[in-house]
């Protein structure tokens, strides 16, 4: 896909009791039939076993944090591309819509150099959750070319974009797949398949740490290479990295955000190499980033742990701080003025 192309006094307090109370059961009981762990989100189901990359958001929750509402007035407006991309591509309102997002990202696979295509573009399905009207976004496609096809009783419009077919599929009435259209095609065959398919579940290593993810707000796992590769880390710099196997990231964001950093490496001689490493650029950061107390509220809360061949990196992040690191919004120039200069006095 290209660069174009996002989770409510005594009776009443009895019903909302018995309302959450039933409501988790059920939740646990999907899961439970889905193959998946408790807590983890029904629609991991349908990531693959040989994901390179699986990622997590529950949107409800970051858009009624208390970190949003803090950070709204001086976010950048350029920064919420993302959420008038979801818009653009589906007609789908990230703020009222959409309850929680999974993605993963297939493996790398190395460009054939006779194909025409563009090279290294990686293939990600994005699974959303939420509020949908299936008469609204087919109107919206519609409108900008897209064709509908119907594939085993679901609704799936088709656009075809820098010579890629890319698709949205109606796969439930709370659940829609956007992504290469055959990646979506084939989360249709997944949700009418009876029995447990081969899914992110049966990867022991990955699965570890989605556990270790759950009850996050949002996280990302994945394999390193993967990763690294999209990063375009310099070679001098990737050659100093010890060699990692997985990689995972949390954060827990209600009035601030607490990240932890999770790295699997090959070996425990490696993993003691990269805790040095870390603990060398932890030391650099608090010899020159403690000049503002936000900035240096952040860095005493860097806590380095593990055991092992695994590497635990922690950091809170207050409004305060995130406002310090992150950029601020882009001034737009002064428009030049149109017309001939005033005439200089007395001529």
């Amino acid at each position: 896909m290209t660069k174009k192309t996002r989770y409510f006094i005594v009776a009443a307090g009895a019903v909302l009791v018995v309302g959450l109370g039933g409501g988790l059961i059920a939740y646990l009981a999907y899961n439970r039939m889905a193959g998946l762990p408790a807590g983890v989100a029904p629609e991991m189901r349908y990531v693959p076993a040989n994901a390179a990359v699986d990622a997590f958001a529950d949107v409800r929750a970051v858009m009624s944090s208390e970190l949003r509402r803090s950070l709204m007035p001086s976010v950048d407006p350029e920064s919420r591309k993302g959420q008038q991309m979801l818009n653009d591509f589906a007609g789908v309102d990230l703020e009222k819509q959409v309850n929680r997002v999974v993605a993963y990202v297939e493996p790398y696979k190395a460009p054939d150099p006779q194909a025409q295509t563009e090279p290294d573009i990686p293939r990600v399905l994005v699974l959303v959750n939420g509020t949908f009207d299936p008469a609204r976004i087919e109107s919206f496609i519609r409108e900008r070319a897209g064709t509908m096809d119907d594939y085993k009783g679901r609704k799936v419009f088709v656009h075809r974009e820098h010579g890629h077919d890319v698709a949205v599929g109606l796969v439930g009435s709370d659940l829609i797949a956007m992504g290469p259209a055959d990646l979506v095609r084939g989360i249709i065959d997944l949700s009418q398949a009876s029995g447990l398919a081969k899914n992110i579940t049966g990867n022991p290593e990955m699965m570890d740490l989605i556990r270790d993810n759950t009850g996050s707000t949002a996280w990302v796992v994945g394999q390193f290479d993967e990763i690294r590769r999209r990063m375009r880390l310099p070679s001098g710099v990737a050659q100093q990295v010890p060699p990692i196997r997985l990689v995972s990231v949390k954060a827990h964001i209600n009035g601030g955000v607490k990240a932890t950093i999770r790295a699997e490496a090959g070996d425990k001689a490696a993993a003691d190499q990269l805790r040095d490493v870390v603990r060398g650029f932890i030391s650099l950061l608090r010899l020159q980033g403690g000049a503002k107390p936000e900035i240096d509220g952040m860095l005493k809360s860097i806590e380095l742990s593990g055991n092992d061949s695994s590497v635990r990196l922690s950091v809170a992040l207050s409004p305060e701080a995130l406002r310090a690191v992150a950029p601020g919004p882009r001034r737009r120039p002064n428009p030049e003025p149109s017309g001939p200069p005033n005439p200089a006095p007395g001529k």
